[in-house]
């Protein structure tokens, strides 16, 4: 039964640095039964991409991640991609869209609907 388990095992991929945005998702994550893995170097992102995570969640205002380089390893790996921004920065949202994100959203939207936008990004 426990190589059962190990064969559904699910995990998210975030590049979010913020704690209070990692705890909300952490929650989340694991209430919809996903393990969660961090990243924030150019090579941790390669090695959990390594993981076939089922969803990679990045933070475009993360300070020392470069999202289109994350964004175009994860698609590489076939990992889908739900990005964050700011409401404020209309264009920055659409660059990530144009780079290949699954689903780009406002914070406030992250925070909002989470559950849903987990469900509706993540590859089974």
């Amino acid at each position: 039964m426990k190589s059962d388990q190990k064969a559904t095992k699910r995990c998210i991929l975030l590049l979010v640095p913020d704690l209070l945005f990692q705890s909300r998702l952490r929650e989340q994550a694991s209430a919809l039964g996903y393990d969660t893995a961090l990243a924030d170097t150019p090579s941790s992102v390669e090695t959990a991409l390594e993981a076939n995570p089922n969803l990679v969640v990045i933070d475009l205002h993360a300070d020392g991640i470069d999202w289109r380089s994350a964004v175009a390893s994860a698609n590489e790996s076939g990992a889908p991609v739900l990005a964050f921004g700011r409401h404020t920065e209309p264009q920055l949202l659409r660059s990530a869209r144009e780079a290949g994100c699954k689903k780009v959203v406002p914070r406030s939207q992250l925070v909002e609907e989470l559950p849903q936008l987990i469900t509706e990004c993540a590859r089974a």
